[in-house]
């Protein structure tokens, strides 16, 4: 059976900043994507990813670095500069598929595999 295709709109990359995350994440559903400049090379490398049924508190919990949970994400939010970009995704069922697509895809160092979901397989784009 052919795999279900969710297309994404995606927003960002904005600086990870408290005043970009009042700016332009909303408080509805979506799945988001962290992502860190190399020094070598000037690329953004996607670290983190996840979803939220509200991206603006999510954006503003992972930036309380004093109470973020996740160590990887959290010293290299210290150390580097951030960007970040979402995309609105209504249902739980589309969140899950779209997390597991994008761990899939990016295999991102600062996400723990056992957290994300396992499925539904669903195809999304990545930009």
């Amino acid at each position: 059976m052919a795999k279900r295709t969710l297309n994404l709109d995606w927003k960002g990359y904005y600086d990870y900043t408290a005043e970009n995350v009042q700016k332009y994440a909303p408080n509805k559903a979506g799945v988001y994507k962290i992502s860190f400049k190399q020094k070598d090379s000037g690329d953004l490398r996607i670290r983190y990813i996840g979803q939220s049924n509200d991206l603006d508190r999510r954006f503003k919990e992972h930036l309380d670095l004093e109470n973020e949970q996740n160590e990887c994400l959290a010293e290299r939010l210290r150390k580097y500069n951030a960007r970040f970009a979402f995309a609105e995704v209504s249902t739980q069922s589309d969140r899950d598929g779209a997390e597991k697509a994008l761990y899939d895809h990016y295999k991102p160092a600062c996400n723990d595999a056992d957290a994300i979901p396992s499925e539904p397989d669903i195809e999304i784009n990545y930009q």
